[in-house]
């Protein structure tokens, strides 16, 4: 059993606390995991781009960014992952960019962020691209049929 903490800081009556969960328990099963904890983050570009330049030094706003805590604390029943944050305008507008729905769109930034979150990082080498994006196709693949 794994724990999610869901935080909609924007209205969106299409992407759902509900529907974030089911995604994230889908994602978590497809991944093998069990026994972790994990928090998504909802929010707005402005929002983002305030963590993005807190954190990374790009002061632009982003579609997704991962903060990866990995440690499981003494007596406490889950390991914890670590968080997630999208922007759902970014999402949205992406979406239409890339040519995928909306949903679709956060199903692939809520994969990516919890890849991200166990370790996996495209921007280190072409190879860990490769696997980390293989993985993230398959998964994206196999659950987009479910949206």
């Amino acid at each position: 059993m794994n724990k999610i903490w869901i935080n909609k800081e924007v209205k969106d009556r299409d992407i759902t606390k509900k529907f974030v969960k089911g995604i994230i328990e889908e994602i978590l099963k497809k991944l093998d995991l069990d026994g972790v904890e994990v928090s998504i983050t909802l929010t707005d570009d402005e929002s983002i781009r305030e963590l993005n330049k807190n954190w990374r030094g790009k002061d632009k706003a982003t579609d997704v960014l991962s903060f990866p805590i990995n440690e499981k604390p003494l007596g406490y029943k889950y390991k914890v992952l670590g968080d997630v944050v999208i922007s759902i305008p970014y999402a949205k507008r992406q979406a239409e960019e890339i040519g995928f729905s909306y949903k679709e769109e956060v199903l692939r930034l809520l994969i990516h962020g919890i890849l991200h979150l166990l370790g996996y990082d495209h921007e280190k080498s072409e190879e860990e691209a490769k696997i980390m994006f293989s993985i993230q196709d398959k998964i994206f693949e196999d659950l987009r049929k479910e949206l």
